[in-house]
């Protein structure tokens, strides 16, 4: 017997959809229910609102985003290795298709006044991303503190940018092109 998945596990996955395809603003209720076959009812019952539903998006699409980093990068990847691989990493989801950029920085344009909860989710993730490249810059062991943090502002604001202008561009150049600058920045 086929099994379907639970109803809460159809609007999750529906409004993630949506709100990364559409965004949020243009997702309406009713179009998230009718796409996930649900009742009215049966949405309300597990989120309160559309922000709750927001909040829920965002925190499984932080949790995704690093288990596939963790997932594309091999075993043993780290320090020069590590930071490399996260320009690979956006490289290979911009070359999927169907991407459109950063879901954060997606919801975070659109929505300037985000209530705390999300603000704070997408900072979380930011900062999570910052520490990730912090930490492979410090196994360099060949930087001072001061420059290490710096080294990190640069990277970070380098994988940011790129992503943006691949998102605009619709291309992996600016990908690529920050890569290098990287790898010339962690020599």
């Amino acid at each position: 017997m086929k099994q379907f998945p639970k109803a809460k596990e159809r609007i999750l996955s529906t409004a993630s959809r949506l709100f990364y395809e559409q965004g949020f603003q243009a997702t309406g209720i009713n179009q998230i229910i009718e796409e996930a076959g649900i009742a009215k009812a049966s949405l309300y019952q597990h989120f309160k609102s559309k922000d709750d539903l927001l909040l829920e998006y965002l925190t499984i699409s932080d949790s995704k985003w690093f288990e596939h980093l963790k997932a594309f990068l091999p075993a043993k990847a780290d320090g020069r290795a590590a930071i490399l691989g996260l320009f690979d990493y956006r490289k290979k989801i911009a070359l999927a298709g169907d991407s459109k950029g950063c879901a954060f920085i997606r919801v975070a344009y659109e929505l300037p006044l985000l209530t705390h909860d999300a603000l704070k989710i997408i900072q979380s993730h930011k900062s999570k991303l910052k520490n990730f490249i912090r930490s492979n810059i410090r196994i360099l062991d060949n930087h001072a503190p001061k420059d290490a943090e710096e080294l990190t502002e640069l990277i970070l604001n380098l994988y940011e940018g790129c992503g943006i202008q691949s998102t605009l561009l619709r291309s992996v150049e600016p990908i690529i092109g920050a890569k290098k600058i990287a790898k010339k920045l962690l020599n």
